[in-house]
């Protein structure tokens, strides 16, 4: 799927699964409302969760402390779905 494709719930999924792995436990354990650091994740994860994202969603260059700045995964989700629509907005009105 690329992330033209991508709505809001699909890059929530694509969190959700990534937590699971990095924490080593089931995708439906994961509480979108709770903070990342309930679930362990220390600076090693989050660059991990972060390389997830980037190949997920077609984002780059996201910056290291993004967990922290957004740090459940509903937050999270809600800033890269606008991000990654704000891109294509971008590319679309630079293509016109």
């Amino acid at each position: 799927m690329s992330n033209r494709d991508m709505k809001l719930d699909d890059v929530r999924n694509m969190l959700v699964k990534a937590v699971a792995a990095e924490a080593g436990i089931s995708p439906a354990d994961v509480a979108t409302d709770r903070p990342f650091t309930a679930y362990g994740l220390d600076s090693m994860a989050a660059l991990s969760v972060g390389m997830e994202i980037e190949d997920s969603c077609g984002l780059s260059d996201l910056p290291p402390g993004l967990l922290w700045d957004y740090p459940t995964v509903d937050s999270l989700a809600e800033a890269l779905w606008e991000s990654m629509n704000a891109e294509l907005v971008t590319a679309t009105t630079d293509g016109q």
